[in-house]
């Protein structure tokens, strides 16, 4: 089957059109695959960083417990002297 000139101009315009959106296509895709893997490295750094601060909770709170520990005793032996003093 042999196609008319303006068949083949119609068939080739498809074709260039068509390498043009699959172009246009694969370059947004490779776009979000980008924006992807940065908002992944974004979450990581996140995540890091959200476990220093736990880390750095975990520790303040074990110091203030201990803080509290050793005040409730130093009442318990200013009480004492008190007593002893009486």
């Amino acid at each position: 089957m042999k196609l008319s000139r303006n068949g083949q101009i119609v068939l080739s315009a498809l074709f260039v059109a068509s390498l043009v959106l699959g172009g246009a296509g694969f370059a947004q895709a490779k776009a979000t695959q980008i924006a992807y893997q940065e908002q992944t490295k974004q979450i990581k750094l996140y995540k890091d960083e959200l476990n220093e601060v736990q880390g750095q909770l975990q520790e303040y709170t074990k110091y203030k417990v201990m803080y509290e520990c050793v005040d409730v005793e130093r009442n318990q032996l200013k009480a004492q002297v008190e007593e002893l003093s009486k």
